[in-house]
């Protein structure tokens, strides 16, 4: 009688969650910060658009660069290595007076996500049956922790100043570094990774790209814009900021909830629902109901950051990954290109005209990429 080796028991995704998490404060309060106070930075209003999807850009090609990377030195040297990058663009942020290092800070801030990415999604999928809960669970302590760095990075502008508040956030992420270095060693796994190379696009990345243009790019750009004159009781950096950490808010609530059904009912199932769900909410949009097509946007995001990456499993083309880093290249590709195009769309483009065509296009693609095996 032959006997099966029993298997390691999971790596918890406590600590791997706790790292990405912190690694992002600096990222999430630029959005708040740059657009308000570009002058501070030594930095043009038309540079702040170049700057804030510069970081998307230069994941289009360290995506697939970094998977390979992983592959050869494992997810928690990877996440060592992007853990120390986050310390350092964040930095930079507050101590850069010029465009040139802010461009070197946000390059340097696109590879380590990159590596952050890629790594935290390793962990969570180590334990398969349960993946879609774990990335959950991953997204709503990114959450938890965004909503604080938002709101209290927010404060700190209005105490200390908009550049002294990434150097005290700076410090802050040596924490990820930390916890990084504590973090168990996952198995390497056989890789069919030829090096650097662009994925050729199926029908995941196909809906990624599409998912990061709309509600990435377009969606998140324009809703500042249409609400940015509505809230005037509170300074605007604060103001913003808790715009901002209403969406990680309703993520918190909607990410485990997602990752949990996915795992029991089937992730494509409920992927079809919630991308029916997201359609509509660009389409109460269209139909000038804002504020409930944009509760609706949010919520659907938030489930489908969940959902995404175990439906990517179930259908990738080779090692986790490499069939992470695909979706990821092609989603960051369509919010590389929205928040440039946006802009211009807002102000040529009515609102109607431009919800109902992006209602349109993502409805077709959900049934393209989603519906259609």
């Amino acid at each position: 009688m032959t006997t099966t080796a029993p298997r390691d028991p999971p790596v918890g995704i406590t600590l791997p969650g706790l790292v990405i998490a912190v690694a992002l404060i600096g990222d999430a309060l630029i959005y708040v910060v740059l657009p308000l106070y570009h002058q501070e930075f030594g930095v043009s209003l038309a540079m702040v658009g170049v700057l804030l999807s510069l970081n998307r850009w230069i994941r289009l090609l360290a995506n697939s660069a970094v998977a390979h990377l992983g592959d050869r030195i494992g997810p928690h040297r990877l996440m060592i290595a992007a853990a120390a990058g986050s310390i350092v663009s964040t930095s930079l942020y507050g101590l850069a007076d010029s465009a040139a290092l802010q461009i070197v800070a946000r390059c340097l801030w696109g590879i380590s996500f990159a590596a952050l990415n890629l790594s935290s999604l390793a962990y969570a999928v180590n334990d398969r049956a349960n993946a879609g809960k774990r990335v959950g669970l991953v997204r709503a302590m990114i959450g938890v922790v965004q909503i604080m760095a938002l709101v209290g990075g927010a404060w700190l502008v209005l105490q200390v100043g908009p550049r002294h508040v990434f150097v005290i956030f700076g410090a802050v992420t040596s924490l990820a570094l930390v916890v990084a270095l504590l973090l168990p060693r996952l198995p390497r796994e056989p890789s069919t990774a030829q090096g650097f190379k662009l994925p050729i696009p199926h029908k995941l990345e196909i809906w990624g790209f599409m998912l990061g243009f709309a509600g990435d790019g377009v969606f998140l750009l324009t809703l500042a814009l249409l609400m940015k004159d509505s809230i005037t009781s509170v300074a605007p950096v604060l103001a913003t900021a808790m715009l901002l950490a209403l969406r990680w808010l309703v993520e918190i609530t909607t990410g485990p909830l997602g990752g949990w059904i996915g795992d029991r009912f089937g992730v494509r199932r409920i992927s079809i629902v919630n991308g029916m769900l997201l359609v509509a909410g660009f389409g109460l949009i269209a139909l000038d109901h804002e504020v409930a097509g944009a509760l609706l946007i949010v919520m659907t995001r938030g489930m489908f950051n969940a959902l995404i990456p175990v439906l990517v499993i179930e259908r990738g083309h080779g090692g986790v990954l490499s069939s992470q880093a695909s979706y990821s290249t092609w989603r960051d590709f369509g919010a590389a290109i929205g928040p440039l195009s946006a802009p211009w769309l807002f102000l040529n483009v009515p609102q109607t005209a431009l919800y109902a065509v992006l209602a349109a296009a993502l409805a077709l693609s959900a049934y393209v990429c989603l519906v259609r095996r």
